[in-house]
């Protein structure tokens, strides 16, 4: 999965089951496994293929997960946040890696999508009567 041409992992190993998805008002929410997830304010230029999940523009996401092997409390939290704002995209995040915030290379809102999913193969999960997409 990647977020304004961001990967949310290294290639193969960011892979992710998503388990539900909703549309409430301007949002609409992907629900993953491990209680990931990301929230898209006004998506515009959404595209669904069987490969392939795209929203072309959006007025701002988020996206959480817990801290690997933390409890999971709200302090254990990771948010990336990303606002457009006069065709610049501006992040925040309290990851250890990447604090802060910023913004990103000015030619990232037209150059890139603001989300891009792309399916891996179909893998089982024993807690669903049907395969789920794993997602990168």
């Amino acid at each position: 999965m990647r977020l304004w041409g961001e990967s949310l992992g290294r290639p193969g190993e960011d892979g992710r089951v998503l388990i539900g998805c909703e549309a409430v008002n301007d949002c609409l929410r992907l629900k993953f496994e491990d209680d990931e997830v990301l929230a898209v304010w006004n998506p515009l230029d959404v595209k669904i293929t069987t490969k392939r999940f795209r929203i072309g523009s959006a007025d701002c996401m988020r996206f959480t997960q817990y801290y690997a092997g933390r409890q999971r409390l709200s302090e254990n939290i990771l948010y990336l946040d990303y606002a457009l704002q006069n065709g610049l995209i501006q992040f925040r995040t309290n990851l250890d890696k990447v604090p802060g915030s910023g913004w990103m290379h000015e030619a990232t809102a037209i150059s890139f999508p603001a989300v891009e999913i792309i399916f891996d193969p179909w893998v089982s999960d024993s807690r669903f009567d049907k395969s789920s997409p794993k997602i990168q």
